[in-house]
């Protein structure tokens, strides 16, 4: 493991994932306590909007067209929140991994 892996892998979106936390507390918390609905799509939408698909109608009304957009937002937050644990359970990984390795491999070079 390096440390461009370290940096890129562990550092970087565990800040990615605390700025996010940081900036939507404002959204996600109602009353003092967490709406999840609010929570899926905070952390959701960033990092699902790749993951989005939009299939627009070609002969529905307004409405209809806007559901399904609306429909298809909802999905890739989502997925996108699925992603975003995935990415936040490999950051702490490469975080906890990485002075362990560094460790290990000073050991063996010292024997």
């Amino acid at each position: 493991m390096t440390i461009k892996n370290f940096i890129t892998k562990g550092i970087l979106p565990i800040l990615l994932i605390g700025i996010i936390t940081w900036l939507g507390q404002y959204i996600f918390m109602v009353d003092g306590s967490i709406d999840w609905s609010r929570f899926m799509l905070v952390y959701g939408v960033p990092i699902g909007i790749p993951y989005m698909f939009i299939i627009i109608p070609a002969r529905w009304d307004l409405s209809g067209t806007i559901g399904m957009v609306a429909l298809c937002a909802a999905i890739g937050a989502v997925f996108g929140f699925i992603v975003t644990i995935g990415i936040g359970i490999r950051a702490v990984w490469y975080v906890i991994a990485f002075p362990v390795s560094r460790l290990i491999r000073k050991g063996k070079s010292g024997i």
